[in-house]
């Protein structure tokens, strides 16, 4: 019996070690996600400030979970975007906020927008298509 209670103790030990690997990874990337969508958008605000040698949840506009460190809000607004909206925004897959008001963005809404399942509407309830046709493709929910 000591035996197999070593055994489970071990295995104990590897579940843990493979639960905290697979948690860091799942921030590691949401950090990448965000440096991805830096990438594709033209924002000197960003550029300056998202930067991998400082932790992702301390960067300008972004808020994250205190439990797994997941990106939860965006506030872009005001930042001077001036591109399209990247695809890649449709993996930040905890996000409940999402403010890009006044910004110069133009384009297509990208269809992965429709992956963001936990984006919280705004108060006044406006459709996310009539906001961007009516404030210039801003985009607040």
């Amino acid at each position: 019996m000591g035996r197999n209670t070593m055994i489970l103790f071990f295995l104990g030990v590897i579940y843990l070690k493979i639960c905290v690997v697979a948690s860091q990874n799942t921030s590691n990337i949401d950090e990448s996600y965000l440096l991805a969508l830096q990438a594709n958008i033209n924002s000197d605000i960003l550029s300056r400030n998202w930067s991998p040698e400082t932790p992702f949840c301390t960067w300008i506009g972004v808020n994250c979970s205190r439990g797994n460190s997941r990106v939860t809000g965006l506030d872009l607004s005001n930042m001077g975007l001036n591109r399209t909206i990247p695809a890649i925004i449709g993996n930040l897959s905890f996000l409940t906020v999402l403010n890009m008001r006044n910004n110069s963005i133009n384009g297509l809404i990208p269809r992965e927008i429709g992956n963001l399942r936990q984006l919280h509407s705004s108060k006044d309830h406006q459709s996310l298509v009539s906001k961007l046709v009516h404030s210039h493709f801003s985009l607040q929910i």
